[in-house]
């Protein structure tokens, strides 16, 4: 699963070079006086969880020791910076909010600072320093450990972000020693900027336990049901009338049963009088077979032999047969009339399903032949995906278990979910025959409501569930890279500071891959982005070439 950087990936990632090594060794913000207090950025130590603080000199005009918060919500990041918390001093919190959907600085809003311990204090901001960055401040006035939360009320969005903890000393000498017992040492973390993450494409995301069943990515093919497409042709020989409306552009919806064309018949000739009455033999042995095929469609479902899917594919035949025999009818008593001189007459041409015209053949008083094709009608309610998995893998397919596939062009997987009430998708068939030809096995998949991007025809990949489940740690596949050999994922141990962890991989399905050894469960993971980490790495060790910070 080797992760390239494209064409248009190494230019951007160029472009950011200068914007990436600007942000190794500062984070500059306004001074206290005017607004806030950031200066020099210094370096990050040890890391922790989402939740937790640190002292570890993250800087900004917070000093040696200053502390660091991070913490999600399902709609918000909070990254916060204050120094230690003194009794009876103002206590500054440097906030920067990230919206998650779309990683985002937050805009437009009223922050609003709350410790709860000995006493409850806080502290409302309505105007922020620059986009995603707040600075409410407090006083503290008895010390002791207070329960924090950051309540966040604007136009773009409404939440609470809680669960951290802020310790105020009594005194300065007591926040010194305080400081001096946390541990120190470790791999020095990457310094990634909040101010460098909203500038590029960029996106996180939990790693949790989760099960995985090993997928094959085996190539598929859009399609629809047998009744999801209709070839209208001429069903006698004449010449092309449009409706008043005119004729169907490609495009266009058609309901079952419009009008599409009329077909003036030419001079009626035995050859096709016969033609027509053995059309009209088909149509009825084809009606009578979807008659049979429903009563017994009726019959298994009431004993669950079959599904529901089953009995409405009968159903929807039975009605194709039915418009099939009514138009033979309608051709053959065109000819009987114009062989008998009972005038010209005309022959209908309905739609014989509801969709979307896709292709027009006819034109206006064009000359048409029995069969000739008119339109093509196509109807996208439904899609099937047909996966093609090699007879070597075949055993092993798992139509219980949830796939997925990609659109070309698409990284991104799309689910194709079998299971659970929320299900998207339904199996309609694992083939029982194998292709003489490309020797695979056809697994068609039902989709219920079909993404507006496929068209039907396309071929796409599809990750078809084979084997036993795994379950472990799973994190999305665009977290994974490969770099000189190794299999690295990139951890967000602070709102700024990343790790580089080498992996062990598990098996993967579709949009979920398996970590067998590197990365906890509960740990966030870049997963848009990481490339620009990699690059900041790199520039973090490089030499200084003598200028001065």
């Amino acid at each position: 699963m080797k992760q390239l950087i494209r064409a248009p990936w190494a230019a951007f990632l160029v472009g950011v070079a200068v914007l990436v090594a600007a942000g190794c060794h500062s984070h500059e913000h306004p001074h206290d006086h005017e607004s806030s207090g950031h200066g020099e950025h210094d370096d990050h130590g040890d890391h922790g969880g989402h939740a937790e603080e640190h002292g570890h000199g993250h800087g900004h005009d917070h000093g040696e020791g200053a502390i660091g918060i991070t913490r999600f919500t399902d709609r918000l990041e909070l990254f916060a910076e204050h120094p230690p918390a003194i009794t009876g001093q103002e206590l500054t919190f440097l906030a920067h909010l990230t919206v998650l959907d779309g990683f985002a600085a937050l805009e437009r809003a009223t922050v609003t600072l709350v410790l709860d311990g000995p006493t409850r204090v806080e502290a409302t901001v309505t105007e922020m320093l620059r986009p995603g960055i707040f600075r409410p401040a407090l006083t503290a006035p008895a010390p002791g450990t207070y329960r924090g939360s950051l309540v966040v009320t604007g136009p773009e969005i409404e939440d609470t972000i809680d669960g951290f903890e802020v310790t105020v000393h009594p005194t300065e000498d007591a926040a010194r020693a305080a400081a001096a017992a946390e541990p120190s040492g470790g791999a020095e973390p990457i310094s990634f900027l909040k101010e460098q993450q909203w500038q590029v494409p960029f996106a996180t995301a939990f790693a949790v336990e989760g099960e995985v069943v090993p997928s094959i990515e085996v190539a598929g093919e859009v399609g629809t049901p047998p009744s999801g497409q209709a070839e209208v042709g001429a069903a006698i020989t004449g010449r092309v009338v449009a409706p008043a409306r005119g004729l169907p552009r490609p495009g266009q919806v058609v309901r079952r049963g419009q009008l599409l064309a009329t077909i003036a018949p030419a001079p009626a000739s035995p050859e096709e009088g016969a033609r027509a009455d053995l059309a009209v033999v088909e149509a009825e042995a084809r009606l009578q077979s979807a008659q049979a095929g429903v009563e017994r469609a009726e019959r298994l479902i009431a004993d669950r032999a079959i599904s529901q899917r089953a009995l409405d594919e009968a159903r929807r035949e039975l009605g194709v047969a039915e418009q099939a025999v009514q138009a033979a009818r309608r051709a053959r008593a065109v000819f009987s009339g114009a062989a008998a001189g009972r005038g010209a007459g005309s022959y209908r041409v309905n739609a014989p399903i509801a969709g979307v015209v896709v292709a027009v053949h006819a034109t206006e008083g064009k000359a048409v032949t029995s069969g000739e094709p008119l339109l093509h009608i196509v109807n996208l309610s439904e899609l099937w995906i047909r996966a093609r998995v090699p007879e070597q893998r075949a055993a092993t397919i798992r139509s219980d278990q949830d796939a997925a596939f990609a659109l070309p062009g698409v990284d991104a997987w799309l689910p194709l979910d079998v299971t659970g009430e929320d299900a998207t998708a339904a199996v309609v068939d694992v083939a029982r025959v194998v292709d003489p030809r490309s020797r695979t096995v056809d697994v068609i998949y039902a989709l219920a409501r079909p993404d507006e991007r496929l068209r039907v025809g396309a071929m796409v990949r599809v990750a078809v569930p084979v084997g036993e489940s795994w379950r472990g740690v799973v994190v999305p596949p665009d977290a994974v890279l490969e770099d000189d050999g190794r299999t690295v994922v990139y951890v967000q141990v602070e709102g700024e500071a990343f790790e580089e962890r080498t992996v062990r991989l598990g098996p993967r399905a579709g949009a979920l891959v398996g970590i067998e050894r590197g990365v906890s469960a509960g740990e966030r993971v870049v997963t848009r982005g990481a490339n620009i980490i990699r690059l900041s790495a790199r520039a973090a060790t490089a030499p200084a070439h003598g200028h001065v910070h």
